[in-house]
């Protein structure tokens, strides 16, 4: 019957040494200035390639898998149609008053004309399917950088031109001037394209010459960085003109005080305007814009200039504010690099003030932090080098990083300073440090590297990019916790790095024998819970809370919404609010029609059904409220409508589409000679394809289910076969990407808890060991989690991965653990004495580690943004209950599964 130790022992002389390690060592020893050349040289490199080639990118595409279908949707529109997301400038007054729209107009002017250095102008983002291996594509448009140069709004046709135009008989003709237009329209050769290749009309998304060849950006008269703008001044207004139609601005020119009352009777009746660039109320107007391609980066200087024009037209009485998707990315940067540049110092201070209080010598702070540093300075460099921008998702690898690399380079300090203080000299007691934790240091490596290797099965492109340039951040980590640490450790000559020679650290070895004793009973067997109330009730309690973490997983929900990160204090919040609020919204959904093979979209009953979708989701309101999510929705009935009515002397009876296919081919050609630009908005050139644009408010990615959902059904119902109909545009990439993500990340979870089990049983060559070892690796996990649903906090792409940092955290100190149980163990054959050895070998370190981790990260409590002081928190709490199941738990598993060798043998 083994008895249990009433003070903690010292290690014994013959603590197990791995060969390979001690090898290693007394090489770095022996050329510590070579080993450090090698590694800085290494740093210096991959910091260069991080400063000069990283990238941000928090675009909702930055999620979707190259190789997926709303991937190739999307890559497709914007082909067709360019861009499909806008900046959005709300401006609020009164918005039929002369000084308003004065003001309006000059605001329009200068963003029409914005003149900035885009490097990146007219570049496409590339489909990046490299992230998991494979060459990476060309762009999809050619590099072009270069000034952009400041072209005039484009003049309205004059009424001549375009009741010549209207009236014109195509060759070929006797008496009907619209008989032979079905035939060239599905050719692909319509008087759009024709009037455009005879004159050099220039069109909203691209020039074309004289041979109708495209013209790059840079080759043309003039150009700015803006394809499009569209405010209440220049929106489409479509009226008759002798036989045929003008295609105007309604407020072009800007008319008098007594003609407004009217004006703001017949726009605010007009159904394609209210929501797209005016309010019900007649209190705000919308400027649309749309960018030419670019970088994420050269965006978000496009945001920070609309916001300085802005802030120089703002008057009393005229209050712009601005928004879009692109807004939302720009400022997520720009307050997330400005929280991590504050609260990463705060967390680098605090992380020194705890290495200070454990170490007290500047060599045991200054060691792990150039650990860590280096290690992110390289994983950087990395993704630099092959591409990989970062993403929501992966920024939180620095902070990954630093729970490997301070977990392994304390472990290894912590060590090397015993010895130091058992009388070993410098250079043998890092021999000995490494020799002895270098095995289990390997081994949370390794189990870090498959748990990040498993999001490679995610079929997003950002979580494998993420998870491979994680892996090679904690080999980076070890290499320079056994490499560059023992080399910076040889010029520490005289310091103890805190320890006195009389042991000292009494208040943490109290701690350490108070979690020791927690489930040890005085006189009891080593095995079996015979006469064992202690160990029977750690055992029990760990069973509570594993239940009460079960019952608060229940109330996890997803909820992904990053304008909720933002607080309200930052323009691009309240700017979101109001135009939800006030005009239609500020996120849409894109359908992309295209006929079926040998037909167009002159199609009547295609174009009823197209109408009869809209009216559908115009009607969606959310479950159980009376809240409508579509603001708006514009399309080419739209354009028919319009030029139905235009051709009846403007009367509302005649807004409908007309009565037969040829009258829709007549009003279509009509409408293309005066409007081409317009046309190309909605449609190709061919007419073979259109597209349909739905405003909608901006919620949680996972409230777009339901209206998806019912959008399907209405595209069931109203347009079956008659053309294929394709989702694509923010909202519905975004649901899409939750949803898929939410599912690769438990399936990788999956997977690296089954691989890590089983590297667990293949490390310690045990599998009772190995499956006790993932007990107290799981339990914070599920307690993270319960905590997480019984609070209210939700799952989101900012916290998806607490899941994995977890057990990273868990692991480590598991590993390190039962590493030195079992050696022990195996030596003596004594379960206390084992556990009591495993305590000092290694219960200070993990302790370190942890106090120094929780610090860092409860700073993240100061951010700005909430996700990140939500994640902040939860990692330090996960650091806490991970190590208290490791100090508490874990020994009293080990009670229950062993038994002294001496009583087994009885």
């Amino acid at each position: 019957m083994a008895t249990l130790p009433t003070d903690t022992p010292t290690p014994a002389p013959d603590d197990p040494k791995n060969p390979f390690f001690e090898a290693l060592a007394r090489l770095t020893v022996r050329h510590p200035i070579l080993a450090l050349l090698l590694t800085v040289a290494g740093t210096l490199a991959f910091g260069g390639l991080a400063a000069t080639r990283l990238q941000m990118d928090n675009s909702v595409e930055a999620f979707t898998s190259s190789a997926s279908d709303a991937r190739e949707i999307l890559e497709r529109f914007r082909d067709d149609f360019g861009r499909d997301d806008f900046f959005l400038v709300m401006v609020e007054g009164d918005v039929f008053s002369r000084p308003y729209l004065e003001r309006l107009r000059a605001l329009h002017d200068e963003l029409a004309q914005l003149d900035m250095e885009i490097p990146t102008l007219g570049q496409r983002k590339p489909r990046r399917h490299s992230a998991l291996g494979g060459p990476e594509p060309a762009p999809v448009v050619p590099p072009a950088p270069r000034r952009a140069k400041a072209k005039a709004p484009p003049a309205a046709p004059s009424e001549a031109t375009v009741a010549a135009a209207a009236t014109a008989t195509p060759a070929g003709s006797d008496d009907d001037p619209f008989a032979d237009f079905e035939g060239a329209g599905e050719t692909g050769g319509g008087g759009a394209e024709a009037a455009t290749a005879a004159t050099g009309v220039e069109s909203d998304f691209g020039t074309f010459g004289e041979e109708g060849e495209d013209l790059a950006w840079g080759d043309e008269a003039g150009g700015t960085i803006i394809d499009e703008i569209t405010s209440i001044l220049n929106v489409r207004r479509t009226q008759a003109v002798g036989d045929g139609i003008r295609i105007g601005g309604w407020l072009e020119p800007l008319p008098e005080a007594t003609a407004l009352p009217k004006l703001r009777e017949q726009i605010l009746a007009e159904p394609t305007l209210v929501g797209q660039v005016v309010g019900a109320a007649g209190r705000h107007s919308v400027i649309t814009m749309r960018t030419a391609f670019m970088s994420e980066e050269d965006s978000a200087r496009v945001y920070r200039e609309v916001m300085a024009i802005c802030e120089r037209h703002r008057a009393p009485g005229f209050e712009p504010r601005v928004a879009g998707p692109p807004a939302l990315g720009a400022a997520i940067n720009d307050i997330i690099l400005g929280d991590l540049r504050r609260t990463g110092v705060v967390a680098v201070l605090a992380m020194l003030s705890a290495l200070l209080f454990l170490f007290r010598h500047p060599m045991g702070i200054v060691g792990p932090l150039l650990v860590v540093g280096q290690a992110a300075i390289w994983t950087f460099g990395l993704m630099a080098a092959v591409g990989w921008p970062m993403t929501m998702l992966s920024n939180i690898l620095p902070a990954f990083l630093v729970c490997v690399g301070i977990g392994d380079s304390v472990h290894i300090q912590s060590v090397y300073r015993d010895a130091r203080r058992r009388g070993r000299d410098n250079d043998d007691a890092i021999v000995y440090a490494i020799a002895t934790t270098g095995m289990p240091v390997l081994f949370t490596t390794l189990t870090t590297m498959v748990g990040l290797l498993s999001f490679r099965f995610a079929t997003v492109d950002a979580i494998g990019e993420m998870g491979t340039a994680g892996a090679f951040g904690v080999v980076v980590a070890l290499i320079h916790s056994v490499v560059f640490l023992p080399a910076f450790l040889t010029f520490n000559r005289k310091s103890l790095l805190g320890a006195n020679a009389a042991g000292g650290g009494a208040g943490l070895d109290r701690f350490l024998d108070l979690a020791r004793l927690f489930s040890a009973d005085p006189g009891a067997p080593s095995g079996g819970l015979r006469n064992a109330p202690k160990r029977r009730r750690a055992l029990l309690l760990g069973l509570l809370f594993a239940g009460l973490s079960v019952v608060g997983m229940g109330g996890l929900r997803v909820y992904h919404n990053p304008l909720s990160w933002i607080p309200e204090k930052f323009p691009v919040r309240p700017a979101f609010d109001l135009i939800d609020e006030h005009i239609g919204g500020t996120a849409n959904v894109q359908l992309l029609i295209s006929a079926k093979e040998g037909r167009t979209i002159k199609d009547l009953e295609l174009m009823r059904g197209l109408e009869g979708v809209l009216e559908h989701v115009r009607a969606w309101r959310y479950p159980d409220t009376d809240v409508q999510l579509v603001g708006n929705a514009i399309s080419l009935v739209d354009v028919v409508k319009e030029t139905n009515r235009a051709l009846h002397g403007g009367d509302p009876a005649f807004y409908r589409l007309p009565d037969d296919d040829r009258a829709l081919s007549d009003l279509l050609f009509l409408f293309e000679n005066a409007g081409p630009d317009q046309l190309r908005r909605l449609a190709t050139n061919d007419l073979r394809k259109t597209q349909a644009t739905i405003r909608v408010r901006w919620v949680d990615a996972t409230s777009y289910g339901p209206f998806t959902e019912y959008l399907d059904e209405g595209i069931r119902k109203h347009i079956g076969d008659r053309a294929v109909v394709e989702k694509t545009g923010a909202v519905y990439s975004l649901f899409n990407i939750v949803s898929s993500i939410i599912a690769d990340l438990i399936r990788s979870f999956g997977v690296a808890f089954v691989i890590i089990t089983v590297m667990m049983v293949l490390m310690l060559r045990n599998l009772r060991l190995g499956l006790i070892a993932m007990v107290p690796n799981l339990l914070p996990i599920m307690m993270i989690m319960g905590l997480m649903g019984a609070v209210g906090v939700p799952i989101d792409m900012s916290n998806l991965l607490i899941a994995s940092i977890a057990i990273g955290i868990a692991v480590d100190d598991t590993i390190h653990f039962l590493h030195h149980f079992q050696a022990h163990y195996q030596r003596r054959g004594d379960v206390e004495a084992a556990i009591s050895y495993t305590f000092h070998h290694s219960g200070r370190a993990m302790v370190s580690t942890s106090v120094i981790l929780a610090m860092g990260f409860c700073v993240y409590i100061s951010a700005q943004m909430t996700n990140l002081a939500r994640f902040g928190v939860l990692v330090a709490l996960t650091v806490v209950m991970a190590l208290l199941i490791d100090l508490i738990f874990a020994p009293a598993l080990l009670r229950w599964a062993y038994r002294d060798r001496k009583e087994e043998m009885r």
